[in-house]
């Protein structure tokens, strides 16, 4: 079983509302976007997402899965600059084994991957890294019992 975390893409400073919800993606977060879409198509990451519903998450799904085939997407605030427990609460309620892509924020999405695998992580933005755990259910996954196969970030100069 596989646990992919993204973080969503290089964003605006500042949106047109004044809300950090709101905020947009920027252009190396677009291109950022491409560039993991290219990578996840030569991986073949195929699995059920979960994105926050703010919209700089939402631009990063649309614009990555443009190269993907994503089998379904679940948009949720409950993602929405969320804790570790929050994301460790929502995995729990996840029943069997399948493989998980979640798209978020820091510092909840790191530091649930620091928590999972013991190792001192911190997803800059447009960052994803793939945690596998090892004859385990979603409600079984707790902090160490997992290992890190796969990270990256794309390499962006404008």
């Amino acid at each position: 079983m596989k646990l992919h975390l993204l973080r969503h893409g290089k964003t605006q400073q500042q949106s047109t509302t004044g809300r950090d919800y709101d905020r947009e993606l920027n252009e190396k977060g677009l291109a950022q976007c491409q560039m993991l879409g290219e990578y996840f198509k030569k991986i073949d990451l195929s699995c059920e997402t979960w994105c926050s519903s703010a919209k700089r998450t939402r631009l990063t799904y649309s614009n990555v899965a443009k190269k993907l085939r994503l089998d379904k997407i679940v948009m949720r605030e409950d993602l929405y600059l969320c804790s570790r427990s929050t994301l460790l609460e929502a995995l729990w309620e996840r029943s069997g084994d399948e493989d998980l892509l979640i798209i978020g924020h820091n510092f909840g999405i790191s530091d649930l991957a620091t928590y999972l695998t013991d190792v001192r992580i911190e997803l800059r933005t447009g960052g994803y890294i793939c945690i596998e755990f090892a004859d385990f259910r979603w409600e079984e996954v707790s902090r160490g019992l997992g290992v890190i196969s796969d990270q990256y970030r794309p390499k962006v100069t404008l």
